[in-house]
């Protein structure tokens, strides 16, 4: 009987720490979670803030290296009126910074840096990148040049994400345009769609009929 009783005894103890550790286990699961669900609030948070501090930004690939020459911000001023022409910009295209990305000069051969700048008013910005959509592939110096938003790393990878969906795109001629800050945009005969979620996009693409399709994809 004593033998039985502390048994008993040893099992209810057992029975009480189990369940000790147990509610002590869920109970750091539910703060752990909570602390990484506030970390990644913060990080889209800080993402945000980064978008939004280079909102006036652009960022031009292919100029050849060295060829902004002493005074960049004079350059870029005049580059872009040459290239996409006076009428693109209702008044003079002003720029208040300009330089070339953080990297180590390249050597000959090598491919040149890009050149980041800021401008002083957002809507020149739109203005520059629809009219480069409109021209097409457009060159300086016998060299390719593109120009695109300055964005974070991490809006970076989400626009890449896209890629399989706008090659898709340019295989079934849709036009099609990717949107701050990631969102494929398609324009069917039946209206246009909005996709945030690539993977979303590439199998709604995949099972889109001939009928929906409009005109030639855009670049």
């Amino acid at each position: 009987a004593d033998l039985h009783s502390e048994v008993s005894s040893v099992n209810t103890k057992l029975d009480s720490f189990s369940k000790r550790r147990i509610g002590e286990v869920e109970d750091w699961v539910y703060h752990l979670e909570n602390m990484i669900s506030e970390v990644h609030h913060l990080q889209d948070k800080c993402d945000d803030l980064e978008n939004r501090a280079c909102r006036s930004n652009l960022r031009i690939m292919g100029l050849p290296e060295g060829v902004e020459g002493k005074d960049p911000i004079a350059f870029v001023e005049k580059f872009l009126v040459d290239v996409l022409g006076e009428e693109t910009f209702p008044g003079w295209v002003e720029v208040e910074r300009a330089h070339h990305a953080l990297r180590p000069r390249p050597r000959d051969g090598e491919r040149p840096r890009i050149l980041i700048l800021k401008l002083l008013r957002y809507p020149d910005k739109v203005c520059i990148l629809r009219k480069a959509r409109e021209l097409g592939q457009l060159t300086y110096l016998n060299q390719k040049i593109f120009f695109f938003p300055d964005v974070s790393a991490e809006l970076q990878a989400r626009r890449r994400e896209f890629t399989e969906a706008r090659q898709l795109c340019h295989s079934l001629q849709i036009s099609f345009s990717l949107l701050h800050p990631a969102k494929l945009s398609l324009s069917l005969k039946d209206g246009p769609r909005f996709f945030t979620d690539p993977v979303e996009a590439v199998d709604f693409l995949k099972r889109l009929p001939e009928s929906p399709r409009l005109g030639r994809a855009s670049r």
